[in-house]
């Protein structure tokens, strides 16, 4: 009785677990309001995000065009990043931070230097009435 008792707790605490990965992995999907500062003052962006597993993928909206974006959700941290044209040439952004219910923030690099970027879960928007 008591190995079947300690089997059906361990079992529901790896159910627990499992399930409390999951959801924070896939939390990040839906949409976000973001800026990054640069030396020329703060960018803001969009992120449209999809969680698949720890595979993070979407899209940053941008006032000069949107881009696709690829990276990671691991528990509590997120990498991604994406390619920009800037000046005529290509320009890595490359994201990382932590996830706090409905917001992120960590540093962002491009080029040679490393700033500060934060984002918050957008509003759903609501239906309209006619």
């Amino acid at each position: 009785m008591k190995k079947a008792l300690l089997f059906t707790f361990f079992s529901l605490a790896i159910v627990l677990v499992a399930s409390a990965n999951s959801s924070a992995q896939t939390s990040v999907t839906g949409e976000w309001d973001g800026a990054f500062e640069t030396p020329g003052g703060a960018r803001p962006f969009k992120l449209v995000l999809k969680v698949d597993g720890e595979k993070l993928t979407g899209t940053a909206k941008r006032a000069s065009g949107d881009v696709p974006i690829t990276g990671t959700v691991k528990g509590g941290n997120i990498t991604f990043s994406y390619t920009i044209s800037y000046n005529g040439n290509d320009l890595t952004m490359s994201f990382s931070g932590k996830i706090s219910g409905d917001t992120m923030s960590g540093s962002v690099s491009f080029g040679s230097a490393e700033e500060t970027w934060s984002a918050k879960r957008a509003p759903a928007e609501k239906p309209k009435t006619d």
